[in-house]
């Protein structure tokens, strides 16, 4: 099983971090205004269409995959 995960790093450490890890664009929005990403939602949205990467003077990002186990079924587990 396969999942996005957008790996955001800071070049210089904000809030005491340096590399986090999202399951969308707008997640990271959610912690981080505009201003502190370099770059607008919108913008990133647009400029990493078809790419895999993003970096600017503040931030690199990456889009990758997230390689999970297939969950399995429990068998008549008792409660």
């Amino acid at each position: 099983m396969k999942e996005k995960v957008v790996h955001l790093h800071f070049k210089e450490p904000v809030e005491g971090s340096a590399d986090l890890y999202f399951g969308s664009f707008k997640a990271i929005y959610d912690l981080y205004p505009s201003e502190t990403i370099g770059i607008t939602y919108k913008a990133l949205v647009n400029a990493i269409h078809g790419r895999d990467c993003y970096e600017n003077k503040k931030v690199k990002i990456r889009v990758s995959e997230c390689i999970r186990k297939p969950k399995t079924k429990a068998k008549d587990k008792p409660c």
